[in-house]
Parts: structure tokens; C-alpha cells; sequence
């Protein structure tokens, strides 16, 4: 069951009928981590990836890629010996697409939830109790800009109040950060 659904994966991408590629190959991803067929698992990561590279759905591609490392790293503690840990890893992240390295903007954008650096320092004074028109007046912005920044960070972040983006601020170190 698992090598038909990642074939029929590989067929339906190579036809271009991505929905169904998709479903084929999250179905055999389910079987195999569901048998613990990690070897598997990181190869079907990585046509996901592709099959998501290929739509230009990039993060999804990303997300996948990633998986697809973090298994390699995985089941390479666990090759004995050296050299053939080593021949592994270098012909399993053969298979992955190079990665340019993240721009420290973009890094520090990824792991705050996708916010801006405006939006980080806005939910930070937000956790420190500040009003929209103390948090306007100390950027220099309008009141209606920082209720924009607001919006965008409640939807960002899921959260569906102030106070949830200021326990935000407070659990991701946030907070820490902008004092």
C-alpha cells in the first residue's frame, strides 16, 4: 500500500494533476510514519516538497524540505560507522534542493510568527501595557497605523485579543528583546 501511494504520488505530480498528487502522497506519508517507515518518510518528503516547489507554493515546499532534513539528520545518528553515515547524508540531501541561507530579517520575521519588525515592536509594547495612542506618539505613526499593525497582528498570530498578543510577547521572548 505505501509504494503504490507514493507511485501514484509520482505519476499524478508527473501529470500535473497536483490535488491528487498531493492527497496520494500525504496518504502514504500517514502509512508510513504510521509504520515507522522513516526511510520512506523523509522520500516522500521530499516529493511533496517538489510537487510544492513546482506550484510555487514555497513555503510549503520549505516546510517539507525541512522535514525531509530533520529525518536525514535522524536516521543518520544511527548508520554505524563513519564512512557510510557520511555517504548517506551526502546522497540523501543530494536529493533536496539547495538552500540559500535566510537573511536575518527574514529569519528573525519566520520565527516571530511572521510579523514584521514593526508588528514585533508593536505586540512588545503592546505587552507593556501601552494604549494605541501612547504606542502612535512613540512610533511617530498615526493612531490609525498602529490599529492596522494590531490587525494584522491578530490575524497573523490567530490570537483575538490584546492581551493574547501580549502573553504572545511575554512566552516567545518577544518582550525581552525590545527592552
Amino acid at each position: 500500500m505505501l509504494r503504490v501511494s507514493k507511485l501514484r504520488g509520482e505519476v499524478l505530480t508527473a501529470l500535473n494533476r497536483v490535488e491528487e498528487a498531493k492527497a496520494a502522497l500525504e496518504a502514504a506519508q500517514e502509512v508510513a510514519t504510521a509504520q515507522g517507515a522513516r526511510p520512506k518518510t523523509w522520500r516522500i518528503a521530499v516529493d511533496l516538497g517538489k510537487l510544492f516547489q513546482g506550484q510555487a507554493r514555497h513555503d510549503e515546499a520549505e516546510r517539507a524540505f525541512s522535514a525531509a532534513r530533520i529525518l536525514i539528520e535522524e536516521l543518520a545518528v544511527n548508520i554505524p560507522g563513519e564512512l557510510l553515515r557520511d555517504n548517506f547524508l551526502r546522497q540523501a540531501t543530494a536529493m533536496l534542493p539547495r538552500t540559500r541561507p535566510l537573511s536575518q530579517g527574514h529569519g528573525m520575521k519566520q520565527a516571530f510568527g511572521g510579523l514584521t519588525e514593526r508588528e514585533r515592536e508593536v505586540a512588545a509594547l503592546i505587552a507593556q501595557g501601552k494604549s494605541n495612542q501612547a504606542i502612535a506618539d512613540g512610533l511617530v505613526v498615526t493612531k490609525r497605523t498602529v490599529e492596522t499593525h494590531i490587525s494584522n497582528i491578530l490575524f497573523k498570530l490567530g490570537c483575538a485579543s490584546r492581551t493574547q498578543i501580549a502573553v504572545w510577547a511575554v512566552e516567545t521572548g518577544l518582550l525581552e528583546k525590545s527592552e
